[in-house]
Protein backbone atom coordinates (compact mmCIF):
# COMPACT_ATOMS: atom_id res chain seq x y z
CA UNK A 1 0.00 0.00 0.00
CA UNK A 2 1.36 3.18 -1.55
CA UNK A 3 0.40 5.03 1.63
CA UNK A 4 0.93 9.58 1.10
CA UNK A 5 1.00 12.07 4.11
CA UNK A 6 1.32 16.38 3.51
CA UNK A 7 3.17 17.73 6.16
CA UNK A 8 3.48 21.11 6.95
CA UNK A 9 5.97 23.04 8.65
CA UNK A 10 8.18 20.60 7.09
CA UNK A 11 11.98 22.74 6.76
CA UNK A 12 12.29 22.45 10.71
CA UNK A 13 11.00 21.65 13.81
CA UNK A 14 9.31 18.95 14.31
CA UNK A 15 7.43 18.75 10.63
CA UNK A 16 11.29 18.06 9.75
CA UNK A 17 11.26 15.11 12.25
CA UNK A 18 7.73 13.71 11.30
CA UNK A 19 8.96 14.13 7.25
CA UNK A 20 12.00 11.85 8.26
CA UNK A 21 10.54 9.68 10.47
CA UNK A 22 7.16 8.76 7.94
CA UNK A 23 9.43 8.39 4.80
CA UNK A 24 11.36 5.95 6.66
CA UNK A 25 8.43 4.05 7.72
CA UNK A 26 8.14 3.84 3.94
CA UNK A 27 5.43 6.91 3.33
CA UNK A 28 5.23 8.93 0.36
CA UNK A 29 6.04 12.36 2.09
CA UNK A 30 4.82 15.74 0.74
CA UNK A 31 6.49 18.08 2.71
CA UNK A 32 5.19 21.84 2.64
CA UNK A 33 7.16 24.46 3.48
CA UNK A 34 6.92 28.24 2.95
CA UNK A 35 7.85 28.41 -0.43
CA UNK A 36 4.52 26.07 -1.22
CA UNK A 37 2.53 27.85 1.12
CA UNK A 38 3.44 31.32 3.13
CA UNK A 39 0.68 31.34 5.98
CA UNK A 40 0.76 34.92 6.26
CA UNK A 41 0.61 35.22 2.83
CA UNK A 42 -2.64 33.62 2.21
CA UNK A 43 -3.79 36.68 -0.49
CA UNK A 44 -4.43 34.79 -4.22
CA UNK A 45 -2.60 31.57 -2.68
CA UNK A 46 -3.99 29.01 -5.46
CA UNK A 47 -2.80 25.77 -4.58
CA UNK A 48 -2.34 22.93 -6.65
CA UNK A 49 -1.88 19.73 -3.66
CA UNK A 50 -1.42 16.27 -3.86
CA UNK A 51 -4.12 13.72 -3.09
CA UNK A 52 -2.84 12.01 0.44
CA UNK A 53 -4.50 10.27 3.19
CA UNK A 54 -3.16 11.84 5.81
CA UNK A 55 -2.52 15.58 6.12
CA UNK A 56 -0.13 15.96 9.07
CA UNK A 57 -0.47 20.12 9.89
CA UNK A 58 2.60 21.53 11.74
CA UNK A 59 3.02 24.58 11.13
CA UNK A 60 2.64 27.08 13.95
CA UNK A 61 3.99 29.34 16.98
CA UNK A 62 3.99 32.55 18.25
CA UNK A 63 5.96 35.00 16.05
CA UNK A 64 7.49 36.63 19.39
CA UNK A 65 4.28 38.75 19.75
CA UNK A 66 3.75 38.99 23.76
CA UNK A 67 1.60 41.00 25.81
CA UNK A 68 -1.39 41.47 27.00
CA UNK A 69 -2.44 43.85 24.39
CA UNK A 70 -1.86 42.81 20.92
CA UNK A 71 -3.81 44.44 17.89
CA UNK A 72 -6.01 42.79 15.57
CA UNK A 73 -3.48 42.46 13.10
CA UNK A 74 -1.41 40.93 15.09
CA UNK A 75 -3.81 38.07 16.08
CA UNK A 76 -4.17 37.63 12.66
CA UNK A 77 -0.96 37.08 11.97
CA UNK A 78 -1.13 34.41 14.98
CA UNK A 79 -4.23 32.69 13.54
CA UNK A 80 -3.00 32.71 10.23
CA UNK A 81 -0.34 30.80 11.15
CA UNK A 82 -1.56 28.56 13.27
CA UNK A 83 -5.21 27.99 11.66
CA UNK A 84 -5.73 29.82 8.65
CA UNK A 85 -3.29 28.03 6.92
CA UNK A 86 -4.54 24.72 7.79
CA UNK A 87 -8.19 25.78 7.06
CA UNK A 88 -6.91 26.96 3.55
CA UNK A 89 -5.14 23.44 3.15
CA UNK A 90 -8.32 20.99 4.58
CA UNK A 91 -10.68 23.03 2.63
CA UNK A 92 -8.88 21.67 -0.37
CA UNK A 93 -7.76 18.23 0.31
CA UNK A 94 -10.23 16.88 2.63
CA UNK A 95 -13.07 16.62 -0.04
CA UNK A 96 -11.13 13.86 -1.82
CA UNK A 97 -10.72 12.20 1.70
CA UNK A 98 -14.86 12.84 2.27
CA UNK A 99 -15.00 11.12 -1.52
CA UNK A 100 -13.19 8.45 -0.51
CA UNK A 101 -14.49 7.25 2.66
CA UNK A 102 -11.39 7.33 4.34
CA UNK A 103 -8.62 10.29 5.43
CA UNK A 104 -6.54 11.23 8.36
CA UNK A 105 -6.34 14.82 9.21
CA UNK A 106 -4.31 15.57 12.40
CA UNK A 107 -3.06 19.10 14.09
CA UNK A 108 -0.17 19.97 16.36
CA UNK A 109 -1.96 22.16 18.61
CA UNK A 110 -0.67 22.80 21.99
CA UNK A 111 -0.71 22.34 26.16
CA UNK A 112 -2.11 26.14 25.98
CA UNK A 113 -4.73 24.48 23.74
CA UNK A 114 -6.24 23.68 27.37
CA UNK A 115 -4.28 26.17 29.75
CA UNK A 116 -2.81 29.64 29.59
CA UNK A 117 0.34 28.66 30.57
CA UNK A 118 1.96 30.94 27.26
CA UNK A 119 1.05 34.75 26.17
CA UNK A 120 -2.46 35.62 25.80
CA UNK A 121 -2.34 35.83 21.92
CA UNK A 122 -0.78 32.12 21.65
CA UNK A 123 -3.08 31.04 24.02
CA UNK A 124 -5.89 32.69 22.34
CA UNK A 125 -5.03 31.18 18.80
CA UNK A 126 -3.98 27.32 20.11
CA UNK A 127 -7.56 26.93 22.10
CA UNK A 128 -9.08 27.88 18.65
CA UNK A 129 -7.15 25.50 17.00
CA UNK A 130 -8.82 22.78 19.85
CA UNK A 131 -12.25 24.07 18.88
CA UNK A 132 -11.78 23.39 15.40
CA UNK A 133 -10.07 19.81 15.53
CA UNK A 134 -13.35 19.10 17.93
CA UNK A 135 -15.90 20.86 15.92
CA UNK A 136 -14.29 19.35 12.28
CA UNK A 137 -13.88 16.31 13.91
CA UNK A 138 -17.72 15.58 14.69
CA UNK A 139 -18.49 17.05 11.39
CA UNK A 140 -16.47 14.65 9.04
CA UNK A 141 -16.86 11.57 11.81
CA UNK A 142 -19.93 10.09 9.18
CA UNK A 143 -17.64 10.39 5.80
CA UNK A 144 -14.61 7.99 7.54
CA UNK A 145 -12.39 10.95 7.89
CA UNK A 146 -10.67 11.24 11.62
CA UNK A 147 -9.52 14.51 12.46
CA UNK A 148 -7.26 15.13 15.76
CA UNK A 149 -4.83 16.95 17.36
CA UNK A 150 -1.86 16.46 19.79
CA UNK A 151 -1.33 18.78 22.50
CA UNK A 152 2.94 18.74 23.51
CA UNK A 153 4.04 19.97 26.27
CA UNK A 154 7.87 21.25 25.88
CA UNK A 155 10.08 19.56 23.61
CA UNK A 156 12.99 20.05 21.49
CA UNK A 157 14.56 19.62 18.27
CA UNK A 158 16.13 21.57 15.81
CA UNK A 159 14.95 24.86 15.04
CA UNK A 160 12.10 25.44 17.66
CA UNK A 161 10.90 27.22 20.46
CA UNK A 162 12.82 25.64 23.08
CA UNK A 163 15.85 25.24 21.34
CA UNK A 164 16.06 28.89 20.56
CA UNK A 165 15.32 29.71 24.37
CA UNK A 166 18.46 27.15 25.16
CA UNK A 167 20.55 29.31 22.74
CA UNK A 168 19.24 32.52 24.08
CA UNK A 169 18.45 32.20 28.04
CA UNK A 170 20.05 28.99 29.58
CA UNK A 171 19.03 30.29 32.48
CA UNK A 172 15.32 30.40 31.78
CA UNK A 173 15.78 27.21 29.89
CA UNK A 174 16.75 25.19 33.12
CA UNK A 175 14.43 27.13 35.36
CA UNK A 176 11.58 25.78 32.48
CA UNK A 177 13.22 22.22 32.95
CA UNK A 178 13.05 22.59 36.99
CA UNK A 179 9.30 24.11 37.47
CA UNK A 180 7.22 22.65 34.52
CA UNK A 181 8.94 19.28 33.86
CA UNK A 182 7.98 16.39 36.30
CA UNK A 183 10.36 14.33 34.70
CA UNK A 184 13.21 16.88 35.24
CA UNK A 185 13.79 16.45 31.51
CA UNK A 186 12.85 18.25 28.31
CA UNK A 187 11.22 16.22 26.19
CA UNK A 188 12.40 15.29 22.47
CA UNK A 189 10.29 15.78 18.99
CA UNK A 190 11.27 11.89 18.47
CA UNK A 191 9.06 11.52 21.78
CA UNK A 192 5.86 12.32 19.39
CA UNK A 193 6.44 10.32 16.50
CA UNK A 194 4.74 7.10 17.89
CA UNK A 195 1.41 8.90 18.58
CA UNK A 196 1.50 10.46 15.48
CA UNK A 197 2.29 6.81 13.48
CA UNK A 198 -0.88 6.43 15.34
CA UNK A 199 -3.19 8.92 14.44
CA UNK A 200 -2.07 8.55 10.96
CA UNK A 201 -3.61 4.97 11.22
CA UNK A 202 -6.04 2.76 10.26
CA UNK A 203 -6.52 2.03 13.93
CA UNK A 204 -7.24 5.53 15.17
CA UNK A 205 -10.93 5.48 14.08
CA UNK A 206 -12.34 6.36 17.25
CA UNK A 207 -10.01 9.60 17.51
CA UNK A 208 -12.10 12.12 15.66
CA UNK A 209 -12.36 15.52 17.03
CA UNK A 210 -9.98 14.69 20.01
CA UNK A 211 -6.62 16.30 21.18
CA UNK A 212 -4.45 14.31 23.08
CA UNK A 213 -1.95 15.37 25.62
CA UNK A 214 1.09 14.60 25.27
CA UNK A 215 3.07 16.76 28.01
CA UNK A 216 5.00 14.22 30.11
CA UNK A 217 2.64 15.61 33.09
CA UNK A 218 3.58 19.31 32.12
CA UNK A 219 -0.57 19.96 32.12
CA UNK A 220 -2.13 21.08 34.98
CA UNK A 221 -5.93 20.68 33.39
CA UNK A 222 -8.08 17.09 33.06
CA UNK A 223 -9.15 16.52 29.81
Amino acid sequence: MNRKILITGANRGLGLVACESFAKDGWEVFPFTRKELDFLKLDGWNAVLPQVDVVLHCAGGGLGLRGPYLTAQAMYQLFLLNLGGALEINRIAVPWMQTAGYGRVIHVCSIASGEAVGSVGYNTIKAALGAYVRSLGQELAPYGVVVSGIAPGGFQCKGNSMERLLERNPEAYADFIQTRLPRGKMGEATELIPLLRYLASPEASMMGGCVVPIDAGEGHYYS
